[in-house]
């Protein structure tokens, strides 16, 4: 479906420093036909948008500030009456990370509020519709998450006698599962083994109990900083390392593996929410996937993996095509925008009635 007058739609946030992923979903919309704008929480803005779509509404998911929440709700429910806004929830997540179970009544309220769900595999649909009861009739729509553009040295294996270097790479805190990664690290051989934590201390407290808890003599390095990582710094720390491990106890995607991945880096990921699907897409090769804790044994296992890996080698990442998202963009919002506008054409005939 092709848009006559270009849909404006307010994109929340629209780019991220965080993560690249929005800055790449934005120009999808523009391929789709669409204009996307970033996301103002004031309602005259807002009242020009034809649609708005959350990556991460935490701010109603997992409301801290009650009174905020409550405001922006009410705007968000003006627009849907008086200029028919459409409100999309592109579910990266079933919930917030870190989630601590507040505000409950404002997350069932946002998520009453919603048009449709934009979901990056079908078992993100199915975890979110079992996490969450979603109005009847809403719009939903899979796709993927796409790919970034491969770049970065290509894959080689360590040299004999060479340590295989592991990384988790980004911002450290709880929910990201690495104290029992540096635990794990404790119990395998230093001399065969480097497992690097590389990014901003988020959260400073947690930072400094890993790094105490990690002891000296391990095969964990610590290359931590009080500054966000910038792309570049984060693309060589990729780079560095032999693989990638991401040892979250709740996964539902990873743009971090799909990143690594993009980069030619074998991805240790556990085989929850869509890991194993990604691992199916990709390949086995490259997705190396655990069940239960990450242990020495986890841990040895992906390193000798690893080792014998072909020099040269990519992971084949076609499935993960931006013109897939753009595609299926154009279509969802093609749709959401025609019941609107059937809605509209069956009102008017009526009053002429």
């Amino acid at each position: 479906m092709s848009f006559s007058d270009p849909r404006i739609v307010a994109v929340a946030p629209m780019a991220s420093e965080f993560n690249a992923f929005t800055g790449r979903f934005a120009q999808a919309l523009r391929d789709a036909g669409l204009q996307p704008v970033e996301y103002e929480w004031g309602l005259r803005g807002l009242m020009q948008c034809d649609a708005v779509i959350f990556h991460w509404p935490d701010a109603f998911m997992n409301a801290r500030d009650w009174k905020f929440a409550g405001e922006q709700l009410l705007r968000l429910w003006f627009c849907k009456i008086a200029t028919g806004l459409k409100i999309v929830w592109l579910a990266h997540n079933a919930l917030p990370h870190d989630t601590q179970g507040r505000g409950a009544l404002f997350r069932h309220a946002f998520l009453r509020s919603l048009d449709g769900v934009i979901y990056l595999s079908e078992r993100s649909r199915d975890l979110v519709r079992a996490a969450h009861r979603l109005p009847r009739g809403i719009a939903e729509q899979v796709t993927v998450h796409g790919a970034y553009p491969r770049s970065g040295s290509a894959f080689a294996p360590p040299t004999p006698g060479e340590r295989v270097r592991l990384a988790s790479i980004g911002l450290v805190r709880p929910y990201k599962n690495l104290s029992e990664l540096t635990v794990a690290a404790q119990g395998v051989a230093a001399a065969r083994i480097e497992v690097a934590i590389v990014g901003k201390r988020h959260d400073a407290d947690y930072a400094a109990q890993l790094e105490t808890a990690a002891g000296r003599d391990s095969a964990v390095r610590f290359q931590l900083s009080n500054a966000l990582l910038s792309p570049g710094e984060i693309d060589a720390a990729i780079d560095r390392a032999h693989g990638v491990v991401l040892p979250y106890r709740k996964i539902l995607n990873s743009g971090s593996a799909i990143h690594a991945l993009s980069r030619g880096r074998p991805v240790l990921v556990p085989a929850t929410g869509s890991m194993p699907a990604l691992a199916e897409l990709v390949g086995h090769d490259w997705v190396w996937l655990y069940d239960g804790l990450i242990t020495p044994q986890v841990l040895t296992d992906f390193a000798d993996h690893v080792r014998a890996m072909r020099p040269g080698s990519v992971p084949d990442l076609a499935a993960l095509s931006w013109d897939r998202v753009t595609q299926d963009l154009r279509g969802f919002l093609g749709k959401l925008f025609a019941r609107e506008e059937a809605v509209a054409s069956m009102a008017g005939r009526q009053a002429l009635r």
